[in-house]
């Protein structure tokens, strides 16, 4: 899989937030736990994002957000 820099990602609606199938986990050389997930966000072209902990993509993390009544929330899929 070659990495790329992909800005069609703009405008694209969220069509799935899931979790990250096994495939998936392997591919990114990732392994998979029962106590811990990561969650896909899966967009209409079927482009599929995914946060990693850091830049050189060693493990999977997690994604934190603050809504438009300034409340914290984590999302889990």
């Amino acid at each position: 899989m070659e990495s790329t820099t992909d800005d069609n990602i703009a405008g694209q609606r969220i069509a799935d937030v899931r979790e990250m199938t096994s495939e998936e986990l392997e591919r990114e050389g990732w392994q998979a736990h029962d106590w811990q997930s990561t969650v896909v966000l899966e967009l209409e072209s079927g482009t599929i994002l995914y946060p990693s902990a850091d830049p050189e993509g060693n493990a999977f993390g997690a994604i934190f957000g603050i809504d438009a009544d300034d409340t914290a929330f984590a999302l889990y899929p």
